[in-house]
């Protein structure tokens, strides 16, 4: 009986087997073409796709360094633009001292002037109190001298009318 097995297995099972072998083997390469065919069209791709990616950095690099240059550019006028206006600020601020010191000096030489002017008339004002003094010392002085003849001339008729 396993004998007979055998030979039944041999006869339907093996042949069987062999052309599921044999299938399996075509499926395999059919397998392998496939996969042969999608590797080379995903390495395509990858080219592909590596080509353009290239071309996008080699685009935005050119645009990249475009920008760079307009902004270096950009940069350098602004910073000839803020030293003109330094410069500027510079001159007002010389112009402005100058300024400044000539009119300490005019406002100096006024106020000397405005010193002067003021110790002459200090000095007027002085002659003129040291002379108006001595007017009124002598003007005094005859008055005292009149009131003292008046109060002899009046003590002496006092005196002349009690005897």
């Amino acid at each position: 009986m396993i004998e007979e097995i055998r030979e039944l297995f041999q006869t339907f099972v093996v042949p069987q087997l062999e052309g599921i072998k044999g299938d399996i083997k075509a499926l395999d390469a059919k397998f392998g073409a496939l996969n042969t065919k999608f590797d080379s069209k995903l390495d395509a791709l990858n080219t592909k796709f590596d080509s353009k990616l290239d071309g996008l950095n080699i685009k935005f690099d050119a645009k990249i360094d475009a920008l760079d240059a307009k902004l270096d550019a950009n940069t350098e006028k602004l910073e000839a633009k803020i030293d003109s206006v330094d410069i500027k600020v510079e001159s007002y601020r010389r112009e402005l001292l100058a300024e400044v010191r000539r009119v300490e000096e005019v406002l100096s030489t006024d106020f000397v002037r405005l010193e002067e002017k003021v110790d002459l008339r200090l000095a007027n004002i002085d002659t003129k109190l040291v002379a108006a003094n001595e007017t009124v010392t002598s003007r005094l002085t005859s008055m005292n001298e009149k009131l003292d003849l008046h109060r002899r001339e009046l003590l002496a008729e006092i005196r002349a009318a009690l005897k």
